[in-house]
């Protein structure tokens, strides 16, 4: 089985990522907002302010792990990796609010208040396991 559609519709479906940091072999979990580009699938978008914890511990240690979470307790599909970077985009937040109101149009006013605010970053992902359900799982590598 090809792993890579289904981890663009996984990625496209999902709620929202827990991104790991981990600075001095301390980590820690958040979870974010995040869009992606079908046409850049190795790329996955998330926003936040600059001046985040987050922004600072993967400022020390830009390797990162994570994982989508499903939308509801019933659903099991989902991607997870530990082989990722994060990095700040050269993209701006007009550059992929479209992307971002596409996968959460409720976030719209939100951007409307606070986006200039928000720094756009990149989670790089070099592999992913992808788990479709409970019998068909595998990885996809960029």
């Amino acid at each position: 089985m090809e792993y890579l559609p289904a981890y663009i519709r996984i990625l496209k479906q999902g709620g929202l990522v827990a991104l790991a940091t981990s600075v001095n072999d301390s980590p820690n979990v958040r979870i974010v907002n995040y869009c992606c580009d079908e046409n850049n699938p190795s790329v996955i978008y998330f926003s936040t302010t600059a001046d985040s914890d987050k922004i600072a511990e993967l400022g020390e240690n830009d390797k990162t792990a994570f994982t989508t979470i499903p939308n509801s307790s019933d659903d099991v599909p989902h991607v997870r990796s530990h082989s990722a970077s994060v990095r700040k985009s050269d993209l701006s937040l007009n550059d992929v609010k479209d992307l971002f109101l596409e996968h959460y149009p409720g976030l719209a006013e939100m951007y409307e208040t606070i986006g200039d605010a928000l720094t756009v970053y990149e989670i790089h992902v070099k592999e992913a396991d992808v788990i479709v359900d409970m019998e068909n799982f595998g990885k996809v590598t960029f």
